[in-house]
């Protein structure tokens, strides 16, 4: 993958005390539960955090142990009594196919005004792998409406035509996830060169810490507003 020939500033969506990403106990893969996150992020001075949970295809697919019913959240029975962070609830979807299908539900509810991550994961993508391009590019075309970032594209993308969902993505508006998680962790299928095309590609972005545990909620979004300082993205 070429190298981004010239820095042009994406518009950063979201402040350190904003996070749009993370996973809760209650409903996927997170250490800690929507209270403890709402209370902690209060402590760290946050204004705004979105539980974006994993949506039923990774949960079925990777035997996940149903804790809670989303229906209370559904009805509005949770609300944050630690503190005046502003706590949302949304879903990372997951890309299906190439012809654009996804999952965009947790135990069969999606909420209106929901924020929406897509993502690829490759243990929850059953089309052809050679066509990831195709399924993004169709994916935004049927659901544009309801995406409201397209999430860590820069993993898993040695198959991706990263610069074409980019360019669907801009077309729909639809903003480019910055995932603080997977630029720190070292995995040797995060493409550095392919983050930095998004970067310089992307029309908007969030800065996501992708938070399993307190500590990434605490320590990951640094590191994401660091590196964009660093590489010019960010004055």
């Amino acid at each position: 993958m070429e190298k981004p020939g010239r820095i042009r500033k994406p518009i950063i969506l979201n402040t350190e005390q904003e996070d749009y990403h993370m996973h809760s106990f209650n409903y996927s893969d997170g250490l800690a539960t929507i209270d403890e996150m709402a209370r902690f992020a209060g402590e760290l001075g946050m204004k705004k955090i979105v539980i974006t949970d994993h949506a039923q295809t990774t949960f079925e697919r990777e035997g996940y142990f149903k804790k809670s019913s989303r229906r209370l959240i559904k009805e509005k029975r949770w609300k944050n009594v630690y503190n005046n962070v502003e706590v949302s609830f949304g879903v990372e979807a997951d890309l299906l196919n190439e012809q654009g299908d996804i999952c965009a539900d947790i135990q069969g509810i999606r909420m209106p005004g929901e924020f929406i991550i897509l993502s690829y994961h490759e243990n929850t993508y059953n089309g052809d792998k050679e066509k990831v391009t195709e399924a993004f590019i169709n994916a935004i075309e049927k659901h544009h409406k309801i995406i409201s970032c397209i999430g860590h594209l820069y993993l898993d993308c040695e198959k991706i035509d990263l610069a074409k969902v980019v360019e669907q993505a801009n077309k729909f508006r639809i903003p480019l996830e910055l995932n603080c998680r997977y630029l720190v962790s070292g995995r040797p299928d995060v493409d550095m060169n392919a983050l930095k095309l998004m970067l310089d590609q992307a029309d908007s972005i969030y800065v996501d810490s992708d938070a399993h545990t307190r500590w990434e909620l605490k320590e990951l979004r640094k590191e994401g507003f660091k590196f964009l300082k660093e590489n010019g993205f960010l004055e």
